[in-house]
């Protein structure tokens, strides 16, 4: 009984994480999308100037930062929540 109970209590905390890992998935994913649609309406708008360097290398810059930034954490969660999965397939094959 109490070997049972370890493992059910396992199986909740890697869900828990998975959940987690799912969130910060999901979140990167919508603050790359957000940002792409912000892009493209400064562009459609004429609020970013083509033929200002400064303007296109803060573009660059920022882009570069926030789009590493959201593949990182997307990738990250993403293979995190595959090791997880495999744990979880491992406990329910030896429970």
């Amino acid at each position: 009984m109490i070997m049972e109970d370890k493992i059910f209590i396992r199986k909740n905390i890697l869900d828990i994480d998975m959940q987690k890992y799912l969130q910060i998935a999901s979140v990167s994913i919508i603050i790359g999308f957000t940002y792409f649609v912000g892009i493209i309406i400064a562009i459609l708008t004429h609020q970013i100037n083509w033929e200002s360097f400064v303007d296109v290398a803060i573009l660059g810059i920022l882009s570069v930062l926030v789009l590493g930034l959201v593949s990182f954490f997307s990738f990250n969660s993403i293979m995190k929540i595959k090791r997880i999965t495999r744990a979880i397939r491992e406990i329910d094959k030896s429970a």
